[in-house]
């Protein structure tokens, strides 16, 4: 009988930030890991194809994967995760270089680049130092775009926040504080837990523009929590409350980290218990829908409703800013864009220098291995 294909998760383990390129990738090995694969080679040499190959053999088993998607082009992928073996790949090349943490126990190093011919490479070095240089300079372009956006993003969740006052997060905070420690109590009755924590990236900035897979990583949820609102209007505070209760009931927690300003922390995965919290704001909305809790922070209602002078406050600075952030964030992304652009045309300077016979065999050991511990299992 056929097995059921597994479960697969999307996520990010870095992005294009206002501090530049921000990386969860050095989180990937844990002292759990089992085996960690780091993939080595230039562009064009198929990291990405391996990666996903091997993540369709493990799905086909009916295993759980996870997809690491890379902010420069999320059609491609930087790695995957089998949470149920204890292993992963990883691109451990530039921008998030990897290398191994426990070297011979833990990680191994897949050499791609002893595949290609560095003879016909040699022909093409003015060309690739050109580009690399070019795709460079797209994206310190890029960045400086979004430093301005950042800063101005920060500065509005301030303005915002000594605007609104407490009285717009209390209660909700209050409430789901009770729910995730009932629940808490309920459903890891005689159960201990490590109360381990997971840094990881929901969405990203991207030459698409803003991509999130937020559907997809809450997609086990029993209870979703939503909340609404402009930057500033409680978001933080509330998360930092729960953050404190996963603390105190040694919770897991997966925090999804801002994809513009990394400090932030936008929602948080509590998977023992099923629950989850969601900033929903552009670009990263949220839908309500089945065990979805909404808080709308910026109701009047929720803040005892303001003075006029305040509402009005709060609605001009929102009328200025936003565009503003708008229009900073396209010319990001138009940089971001042509720094994908050069990146193909380096992979059109790789690819045909590359021996894919012989990959390709080292590609069905890697595979036989990782198969082989998952029937064992």
């Amino acid at each position: 009988m056929l097995k059921s294909p597994g479960k697969s998760r999307d996520i990010f383990l870095g992005g294009n930030t206002g501090e530049g390129f921000f990386s969860f990738y050095g989180e990937v090995a844990t002292e759990e890991t089992e085996h960690l694969y780091i993939l080595k080679g230039g562009p064009g040499t198929g990291k990405s194809t391996f990666i996903k190959e091997a993540g369709e053999e493990i799905l086909r088993l009916g295993l759980p994967v996870e997809f690491i998607h890379c902010s420069s082009d999320p059609g491609s992928l930087d790695g995957v995760v089998f949470p149920s073996l204890g292993m992963a790949m990883i691109d451990g090349t530039l921008p998030h270089a990897v290398d191994p943490r426990y070297p011979g126990t833990v990680d191994e190093i897949l050499n791609f680049g002893a595949f290609w011919d560095k003879k016909k490479l040699k022909k093409k070095k003015k060309t690739i130092l050109e580009l690399t240089r070019t795709g460079s300079l797209c994206f310190a372009k890029a960045y400086a775009y979004l430093r301005a956006a950042a800063a101005l993003y920060r500065e509005w969740s301030r303005i915002n926040q000594r605007l609104t006052g407490e009285a717009r997060w209390r209660a909700p905070a209050k409430e789901m504080e009770k729910e995730i420690r009932r629940r808490a109590r309920e459903k890891r009755r005689g159960r201990n837990s490590r109360g381990k924590l997971r840094q990881l990236f929901a969405s990203a900035i991207t030459p698409a523009g803003p991509v999130h897979y937020l559907e997809s990583i809450f997609q086990d949820a029993g209870l979703l929590y939503v909340l609404e609102g402009p930057p500033g209007y409680g978001q933080e505070p509330i998360i930092k409350s729960l953050l404190r209760v996963a603390g105190e009931k040694r919770l897991a927690v997966e925090i999804f980290h801002c994809a513009l300003c990394p400090e932030k922390i936008d929602h948080l995965w509590f998977p023992e218990i099923g629950t989850g919290v969601i900033t929903s704001t552009p670009p990263h909305q949220y839908p309500a829908g089945r065990n979805t809790r909404v808080f709308n922070l910026e109701d009047p209602a929720a803040a005892g409703n303001p003075s006029r002078a305040c509402a009005q406050e709060l609605a001009g600075y929102a009328g200025e800013i936003r565009p503003v952030l708008s229009g900073l964030l396209e010319k990001a992304v138009a940089w971001l864009r042509q720094a994908k652009t050069i990146h193909d045309k380096l992979e059109d300077c790789y690819r045909p220098c590359m021996d894919f016979e012989g990959l390709d065999l080292l590609k069905e050991k890697i595979l036989a291995e990782i198969l082989s511990s998952a029937e064992s299992r």
